[in-house]
């Protein structure tokens, strides 16, 4: 049975660097959303864990149940509310430890600022597309100098030219009325958040595509947003020089949608 191991506020993980991820960034991570004592959309994340799990052949046998029972005890042993849960897989010599954490909110603070960058491109080939892995260095690297330029993240395009997500989100952009979003064919990330906004919009009737996107068409969008598992939904003010300030009606809809579908997809983990 794989190793579960509890990291409280203070406390260090010790780990053989000759082992692969450590060495190697060899693993993949989820990042959970804790509110009001309740985790976020749980099964989303279990089921997107479990299938990088498989296709990148982590063997990690540990039940969900086990994994969830850690976040628990964590949870109310630090007495937590509001933060962020981390689960890391990391290769281990022959098996996988697993690394059940916490960090402090990362609530959005206002509106996103996009720089978009050509360097970088992110290959959509790539054995690692798709999957959240601990291989972060180029996003941290790109996001790091769009912040260094007065952005607030970065826009990144793949080998072919489109558009497909930022360093720690993804991007969508509403236009003639459409719903938009790189197609997880073009190198994204299947973001909880993003699979989640897709679903609420068919709820409200809001036209969705799916597709490959270039730069340009960013020119004719009327409103631009970014989502992941910590901001939810986060307007998107300017892409470079192109203005997207001003609220949206669809945009203000999905917002109170994806909040009902957060209540009604969480676990409780404090008692109230």
């Amino acid at each position: 049975m794989s190793d579960i191991i509890i990291l409280k506020a203070g406390e260090v993980a010790r780990m053989d660097p000759t082992q692969s991820g450590f060495a190697h960034g060899f693993g993949i991570f989820e990042t959970i959303k804790l509110s009001a004592g309740r985790l976020c959309f749980w099964q989303a994340h279990w089921q997107r864990l479990v299938r990088s799990v498989t296709v990148l052949n982590l063997e990690f046998d540990a039940f969900e149940a086990s994994v969830l029972g850690a976040i628990r005890e964590l949870v109310r042993a630090e007495g937590l509310s509001d933060g962020t849960v981390k689960v890391s897989l990391l290769r281990n010599g022959a098996g996988v430890s697993c690394y059940v954490y916490a960090r402090p909110s990362m609530s959005a603070a206002g509106h996103a600022r996009l720089q978009l960058t050509q360097d970088g491109a992110l290959n959509e080939h790539s054995l690692l597309a798709g999957h959240k892995t601990h291989n972060y260095m180029e996003n941290l690297l790109l996001l790091e100098a769009a912040r260094s330029a007065g952005f607030t993240d970065v826009l990144r395009v793949n080998t072919a030219g489109d558009l497909t997500e930022t360093a720690v989100a993804n991007v969508f952009f509403i236009q003639a009325g459409r719903l938009c979003t790189p197609a997880l064919s073009t190198g994204a990330l299947p973001g909880v958040i993003r699979a989640e906004v897709l679903r609420v919009a068919q709820v409200l009737s809001i036209p969705v595509a799916e597709g490959r996107f270039s730069v340009a068409v960013l020119q004719g969008a009327e409103a631009v947003f970014v989502t992941n598992s910590s901001v939810g939904i986060q307007q998107v003010d300017t892409v470079d020089t192109m203005n997207f300030s001003g609220t949206h009606a669809a945009v203000d809809s999905l917002k109170p949608a994806l909040a009902d579908a957060e209540a009604r997809n969480s676990i409780l983990l404090l008692d109230d």
